[in-house]
């Protein structure tokens, strides 16, 4: 039995607790191969959370290597525009985040009025990202695997715990860099990596292997990706060099010998 297709930009419809909803495909492989990642466009938040999707749209800000969605507490979330298979283009946020999102948005509202705040915490007792991707998983691939249920466990993980150390990475960057220039650092990492840009980069994981041999030859799932740009950050605070280029060049240097496997195909 031949195992299932998955395209950036699949609608998938769900039932889930009595609701009915849509979820886009947004990475083929990014839990890793065969396990998609979702999400969900701001015209399906605002059906079950009570808050616009002006409101929502408003708040997304165009930054060095795409868009994000932020919050009047200052946290901020991705967003990708896809082109999904039913004619529309979407903005989207990846479906776990929504949690995390309906959840601070509620905490700190700003200007939300109350039919939106209280749609928000009504939001956070329906919705579980488990399920949605217990649901979206169910529907693709007729089966929802123990498998599955570690990869989406693991890169989520792996998403959390690389939010601290980014965190370091900016006071080092801040300290060692007078000019401060965080996009210029996080391209030199990505390119270190990957051997292309942050925005070049994502556009890969928005849409993989769609384009050059090289690109699907060397194709790295967006989970190992974030896992290894985390783990490059963290070593950039770590070693507390005074040269923020060396310290970023020893750093990609012993991520690649961690990363060997995923990031050095054929060279293990």
């Amino acid at each position: 039995m031949s195992k299932p297709e998955f395209r950036a930009g699949q609608i998938v419809p769900l039932r889930f607790r009595r609701r009915q909803l849509s979820v886009v495909v947004m990475d083929p492989d990014g839990l890793g191969p065969g396990k998609p990642t979702i999400g969900m466009g701001f015209r399906a938040m605002e059906r079950h959370t009570n808050v616009p999707a002006k409101t929502i749209s408003s708040r997304v800000l165009r930054i060095q290597g795409g868009s994000v969605l932020e919050l009047p507490s200052g946290l901020r979330f991705g967003v990708l525009r896809i082109n999904a298979e039913d004619g529309n283009t979407y903005q989207v946020i990846e479906a776990s985040d929504w949690v995390e999102l309906a959840k601070d948005w509620a905490q700190n509202p700003g200007k939300l009025r109350k039919p939106a705040r209280d749609g928000l915490i009504e939001f956070l007792a329906w919705f579980a990202a488990e399920g949605i991707y217990a649901q979206a998983y169910t529907f693709l691939k007729q089966t929802y695997t123990e498998e599955d249920n570690q990869s989406l466990y693991q890169w989520r993980v792996s998403r959390e715990a690389g939010k601290p150390y980014r965190q370091d990475w900016s006071w080092e960057v801040k300290e060692k860099d007078t000019r401060g220039r965080y996009g210029y650092w996080t391209n030199y990492v990505y390119r270190g990596l990957f051997g292309m840009d942050a925005a070049e980069m994502k556009e890969v994981w928005e849409s993989p292997v769609s384009g050059s041999a090289k690109v699907a030859r060397n194709y790295i799932p967006e989970s190992i990706g974030l896992k290894a740009v985390a783990y490059c950050e963290k070593l950039v605070a770590t070693l507390d060099m005074d040269d923020i280029e060396e310290a970023h060049d020893e750093a990609i240097r012993l991520t690649q010998r961690k990363f060997r496997k995923h990031l050095l195909p054929g060279k293990q």
